[in-house]
């Protein structure tokens, strides 16, 4: 058998690497304060110092993410290949055989295979309505200007009411929890198959490109 011959390629800039990290920290962050406050299950429910604690680490991720999003979309010159074209749906089953082991390769994308791009599209917007939910459930102010309750109170409008608000908060935070896993896991799959370095590229910015 040929030796393969492989060029490394830097794929993913620092700001991309930075912002990567802080959402993963962020959205873990998220789904542990959430929960808690959905359910305080470290003590119990009259103790207030944690759960104040608590609130205070949710929110400061939400923002932390928030930012994190607006950075990503000024700074990735990228961002286009994230939206959802016809050419990515079509070639979906390509790659869903791929990670399935149907098949043993698949065809060369870009910089994103279409359900990577797709997925993140998808985490966008889910982002986009978790923060919006997130501040029409909240009842105090945000940075002390405006009454989160009240300006966001179009939000429980459209939705129907303040318990369905909750109800979609809560199960945005659990599609999150599914989804992260299977993303870990196709880039892990990626990375052992192509040997192409997709894991190590979210440290280093660099991944292998088979060149023979």
């Amino acid at each position: 058998m040929a030796d393969l011959h492989y060029e490394k390629i830097y794929e993913w800039n620092l700001v991309y690497r930075m912002n990567h990290w802080l959402r993963a920290i962020s959205i873990f962050t998220l789904i542990f304060t959430g929960y808690y406050i959905y359910w305080p299950f470290l003590s119990p429910e009259e103790d207030s110092q944690l759960m104040n604690l608590m609130r205070f680490f949710h929110f400061i991720s939400m923002y932390i993410i928030i930012l994190s999003f607006i950075a990503q979309l000024y700074f990735d010159k990228d961002i286009w290949e994230y939206l959802p074209t016809w050419n990515k749906i079509k070639t979906i089953p390509d790659m869903l055989a791929y990670y399935l082991f149907l098949k043993d390769t698949h065809e060369e994308y870009g910089k994103f295979n279409p359900l990577q791009a797709l997925t993140y599209f998808f985490w966008g917007l889910l982002l986009i309505i978790e923060t919006l939910t997130g501040f029409a459930i909240y009842s105090g102010n945000i940075f002390g200007i405006w009454d989160s309750r009240t300006a966001f109170g179009w939000v429980n409008n459209i939705l129907g009411g303040m318990p369905i608000t909750r109800l979609v908060h809560f199960a945005i935070m659990w599609i999150f929890i599914i989804t992260v896993p299977v993303h870990v896991y196709m880039v892990i799959l990626k990375n052992l198959t192509d040997r192409d370095s997709t894991f190590w590229s979210i440290f280093t910015g660099y991944k292998l490109k088979r060149t023979g």
